[in-house]
């Protein structure tokens, strides 16, 4: 069976909501959770801030990319790019002998969830793809240089659970009355006959089943299931809620993180699938409401205003909608997803037309957000032509000194 990783609740501290692995003798991996860090730093009460910490740049496989001139945040921005390590050089590789470096798979209140580069190949099932598995995770603080080295859920957790097909991570959003370098990381996984969310906690330096349920009870069926095998697992948070679109589908996959419950939001327009859809919020939404956001090509963006709960089980219909003309910079954008308010794009380079030099291709690619509430498109970075990234980990942190360790 494949070993995963954790995942997140609201409200860990309730043990029974967890079902929690066995302890045992320490292997070689579980000694990994201890935390790394340059210097050590007394915990401290988490306090919200009046106003949220701006947009500094997105990380990305090869490193991190600030805002730049003209973006109001590029003066912090290039600040915390110059004191910040976004190659992860402070995290110790995994396995010690391939020392491959590390990605980022999220990131949320100043931390990144890491993955490994090294990829073992694995076809112990005999099929032509190798099985989903354990790949080496962590969680640190990039200005702080601080870690934490995530180990596998235990054997005992996974095993009952059936085949595992795939699983996503995100880190789950700070609570105010959490210590400020505590955080939890939720993994869902998708099994032949279930989805299971594990739980971990930094505090209790434990992993558990916070909630499951079978694709008959989540109304999907076998095709949610394989467009869900498929799908970025990469979701949008809002609210206390997490959110997967579903191409192609009329549906909304969603994890409260307060309640740890799994359910599925009927869309009543469908998704096309050749343009990836976005949940996403401006930052005073408006309570019970959500905004799907969806590239309908020729430059169009269309933000639809949602419910959150369906009517007796009937799907949402767009209580209202605006269709976003965006500049004509470019012939085509991407949608890379959403994060604190903002929709983030890629722009897809025009083709040149000039026959003296059918090869010619763009030096660099650029990067967008486009502000949910106020419809303002912005740039944030360019990258080389060979970043075409389809999905990036917006970076959002008070810069120094302001900044405080969050690991």
């Amino acid at each position: 069976m494949a070993s995963l990783v954790p995942a997140l609740r609201t409200g860990l501290s309730s043990a029974s909501h967890l079902r929690r692995g066995r302890s045992g003798p320490a292997s070689p991996t579980s000694t990994s959770s201890s935390v790394g860090s340059t210097p050590a730093f007394l915990p401290r009460k988490r306090r919200r801030s009046g106003r949220p910490p701006p947009l500094l740049g997105l990380a990305v496989y090869d490193g991190f990319y600030p805002a730049w001139e003209p973006h109001p945040s590029a003066k912090r921005a290039l600040a915390l790019a110059r004191k910040a390590d976004f190659e992860y050089h402070f995290v110790p590789p995994v396995p010690k002998e391939e020392a491959w470096g590390w990605f980022p798979l999220d990131a949320r209140d100043g931390r990144v969830l890491i993955q490994s580069k090294y990829f073992p190949n694995d076809d112990s099932d005999g099929g032509d793809l190798p099985r989903p598995r354990f790949m080496n995770y962590a969680v640190c603080d990039p200005l702080f240089k601080r870690y934490v080295l995530l180990p596998p859920i235990p054997h005992d957790l996974a095993i009952n659970e059936g085949r595992l097909v795939n699983f996503g991570l995100c880190l789950a959003p700070s609570q105010e009355d959490e210590v400020d370098t505590s955080f939890r990381v939720i993994c869902v996984a998708n099994y032949e006959a279930k989805l299971v969310v594990f739980v971990f906690s930094s505090m209790t330096r434990q992993w558990g089943i916070a909630t499951s349920s079978t694709w008959t009870s989540l109304g999907g069926g076998t095709e949610l299931k394989s467009l869900l095998t498929a799908m970025a697992w990469r979701a949008e948070h809002v609210d206390g809620c997490f959110y997967w679109t579903v191409p192609s589908e009329d549906k909304i996959l969603v994890l409260d993180a307060l309640k740890m419950e799994l359910s599925v939001i009927s869309y009543a327009h469908r998704v096309d699938a050749d343009f990836q859809a976005c949940i996403a919020v401006d930052r005073q939404g408006t309570p019970g409401m959500l905004t799907v956001g969806e590239y309908l090509g020729n430059r169009e963006f269309r933000l639809s205003r949602i419910a959150k709960q369906s009517d007796h089980g009937s799907p949402n219909e767009r209580l209202s909608e605006n269709i976003i003309q965006l500049p004509d910079y470019h012939n085509e954008y991407v949608t890379l997803g959403a994060a604190e308010g903002f929709i983030f794009l890629r722009g897809v380079p025009e083709d040149d037309d000039d026959e003296e030099d059918p090869y010619w291709e763009p030096a660099e690619v650029e990067y967008y957000s486009l502000n949910v509430k106020t419809g303002e498109f912005e740039s944030v970075c360019t990258m080389d032509r060979d970043k075409c990234y389809n999905s990036v980990c917006p970076y959002f942190r008070f810069s120094p000194p302001s900044a405080q360790p969050c690991v």
